[in-house]
């Protein structure tokens, strides 16, 4: 028996494994669903079962396609938005976990990290699939207990093995012109700057970002601008004119009309929509904090 699963083993019995798991299961989202900024004390894993969306965390933009998945930590704040062309089928599961110091140590998923991108995870979609049937069965208690434990077990091994592994890939094709995107949108950028820039043919580039990204790079610029103007729009006091130039739209009536299409309405349609509504979930650890101060 090899030191983690000594260390598994006599989690099991010692019953040292907290564990609440907040929601689980398998979810399928229209074209342009939008889940705003939010954040939580729960872990949050997704994986891609088909179509492919973009999920923010912090100020950092992430695409995911079918097959891909991501860990989000607790208390990060995270959004996730779908395509215009396409909905979206993810398995998900949110917990909130507390383990025993000597296995954190042990194993990667309980590193200090905002996020992880997997990519070819089918073996965490079981996992997920198996924790949402368990989720909403019932049954006996202490025995569903146990059984859920062994699941979140097996997610945390082949998570771990996943990130430790992903650690020692070489940088995916795109995965510096999709970071210059997420720093530049908001300026003037063209598919032929980004070749010359990069070293790439412009055929190249529109090969390779859908290859590893599921949508166009057209498509990706564009859904960042949007959303970074839905956050001035919800947030700020700007004018639509003043959104549309600092968001990188060439003209007003252009942000218009490509808003429209992603959203379904018009810009200040959405400012009224969230006018004197706060969009952002409490993140409840720092009250959680207080409240064990005051005690």
């Amino acid at each position: 028996m090899s030191k983690i699963e000594e260390k598994i083993a006599q989690m099991l019995m010692e019953h040292s494994l907290k564990l609440e798991v907040r929601n689980a299961g398998v979810f399928r989202f229209l074209k342009s669903y939008r889940f705003e900024r939010h954040n939580h004390k729960e872990t949050e894993i997704v994986y891609i079962k088909s179509g492919h969306c973009i999920m923010g965390v912090g100020e950092e933009f992430v695409p995911l396609k079918e097959r891909d998945s991501i860990i989000v930590y607790k208390g990060v704040p995270h959004w996730f938005m779908v395509d215009k062309g396409e909905g979206c089928q993810i398995a998900q599961v949110e917990y909130y976990v507390e383990a025993p110091e000597d296995l954190q140590e042990s194993l990667a998923v309980f590193r200090p990290a905002r996020y992880h991108k997997l990519t070819d995870s089918e073996n965490i979609r079981e996992l997920i699939e198996g924790i949402g049937k368990l989720y909403r069965i019932g049954g006996n208690a202490e025995l569903q207990d146990t059984a859920m434990k062994m699941l979140f077990l097996l997610l945390f091994l082949e998570l771990s093995s996943q990130i430790e592994k992903n650690g020692q890939k070489k940088s995916g094709r795109m995965e510096k012109l999709i970071g210059y995107i997420n720093e530049n949108y908001a300026y003037d950028i063209s598919i032929e700057e980004l070749a010359e820039k990069f070293g790439y043919s412009s055929r190249y580039i529109r090969k390779c970002f859908k290859e590893e990204t599921g949508i166009s790079c057209s498509q990706y610029i564009a859904s960042l601008r949007v959303e970074k103007a839905k956050e001035l729009l919800w947030s700020g006091t700007g004018t639509v004119t003043e959104i549309a130039a600092g968001t990188g739209f060439n003209s007003s009536q252009y942000f218009c009309r490509v808003f429209q299409q992603y959203t379904g309405m018009t810009p200040m349609e959405y400012r009224n929509l969230w006018k004197g509504t706060r969009a952002e979930e409490r993140c409840t650890i720092e009250e959680e904090k207080e409240e064990e101060n005051l005690k």
